[in-house]
């Protein structure tokens, strides 16, 4: 597990762990660190959003 004060991840990593929140939930730690990238980039916000538009079409599709 890496240090959380001073690790930053990066776009490629958030990208991830924002696909990984979708199939299960995410430990804390990593949870955190996505937080806290979320926090500073405009970019991965955004692709978190819309993956989060692309699950709730996908929810209404299946039913």
């Amino acid at each position: 597990m890496p240090r959380i004060i001073g690790h930053v991840i990066s776009c490629k990593q958030a990208s991830r762990l924002i696909s990984q929140q979708e199939d299960f939930p995410l430990p804390g730690w990593k949870r955190l660190l996505l937080r806290l990238h979320l926090a500073a980039c405009d970019g991965c916000t955004r692709f978190a959003r819309q993956i989060a538009v692309l699950r709730e079409a996908m929810a209404r599709y299946r039913t």
